[in-house]
C-alpha cells in the first residue's frame, strides 16, 4: 500500500502534468487569438497557473525536506517539471507583457488624434480593438489628414457607417453607451465633415461585426469600401 508521502508525490506530479497541458493550450490559443477580451481572459487563466505552480513548489519543498537520503527518480522528475513550468510561464509572461505594452502605445497614439472630450468616449472602444485594427485605423486617419483619401471615398464610408447604424437601430439592437455617444457626434450637422468621419472611423470594426451577425445588407457595402482602403494603405 502506497505511503502518504508517495500519494502526495503522485498527486503533485499529476497536477503539474495537467497544468502543463493547460499551459500548452493557452500558448497555442494566444498565438492566434485576435479578440482583446478573450486574450485578457486567457492571461487571467495563465496568472492562475502561476499561482498554482507556486503552491506546487511549496508542496515539493515540503516533501523534499522529509527525505533523508537521495531523491527518488519521481522526485527528480517533479523538480524538472516544475522548472519547465516556471520557464514557460516566464517566457509567456514576458511575451505578453511586450504585446500589451505595444498595444497600449498604439492605443495612446490613437487617442492623441482626438480632442479631450472625444478621447473619453473613444477610449472605451479602443480597449476592445486588437493590434491590427488600431494600426489600420491610425493609418486611415493619417491618410485622411494628409488628403490621401478622396472626397468620394470619404463620403462613401461615412454614408455606409450612417446607413448601417440606422439599420441596427431599426432592428431594435441597442448600441453600447460609448457607441451611442459617437453616433450623436457623427450625426451632428454643425461639425465639419472630415471631423465627423474621423470620429466615425473607430466604429467600423464594431459595425462590421453587427453587419455579419444581423446581415444588414445596406445599399453601401461598408466592408468592401473599408477593405479597399486597407489594401491601398497596407504596408505604408
Amino acid at each position: 500500500m502506497p505511503s502518504s508521502f508517495d500519494l502526495r508525490l503522485q498527486h503533485l506530479e499529476d497536477n503539474i502534468r495537467q497544468d502543463q497541458d493547460l499551459l500548452k493550450d493557452y500558448e497555442d490559443t494566444l498565438r492566434y487569438e485576435d479578440d482583446p477580451r478573450r486574450k485578457t481572459k486567457y492571461r487571467r487563466e495563465i496568472e492562475q497557473l502561476r499561482e498554482s505552480t507556486n503552491l506546487y513548489q511549496k508542496e515539493y519543498d515540503e516533501l523534499r525536506s522529509q527525505i533523508t537520503g537521495e531523491s527518488s527518480v519521481q522526485m527528480l522528475n517533479v523538480a524538472i517539471d516544475l522548472q519547465q513550468m516556471n520557464t514557460r510561464l516566464d517566457r509567456l509572461y514576458a511575451g505578453q507583457k511586450a504585446i500589451y505594452e505595444n498595444i497600449n502605445h498604439l492605443r495612446q497614439g490613437l487617442l492623441a488624434r482626438y480632442e479631450a472630450g472625444e478621447q473619453k468616449i473613444i477610449a472605451t472602444l479602443a480597449e476592445k480593438l486588437d493590434e491590427s485594427q488600431m494600426v489600420m485605423i491610425s493609418t486611415v486617419l493619417d491618410a485622411i489628414k494628409t488628403n490621401q483619401v478622396t472626397e468620394g471615398e470619404m463620403q462613401l464610408i461615412l454614408q455606409g457607417i450612417q446607413q448601417n447604424i440606422t439599420k441596427i437601430q431599426l432592428q431594435g439592437t441597442a448600441l453600447p453607451p460609448s457607441e451611442s455617444a459617437l453616433v450623436e457626434v457623427i450625426n451632428y450637422p454643425e461639425l465639419d465633415f472630415k471631423h465627423r468621419l474621423k470620429v466615425a472611423i473607430p466604429l467600423i470594426p464594431f459595425i462590421l461585426d453587427y453587419e455579419g451577425e444581423l446581415e444588414l445588407g445596406t445599399g453601401i457595402n461598408l466592408k468592401e469600401a473599408w477593405e479597399a482602403l486597407m489594401m491601398r494603405f497596407k504596408g505604408e
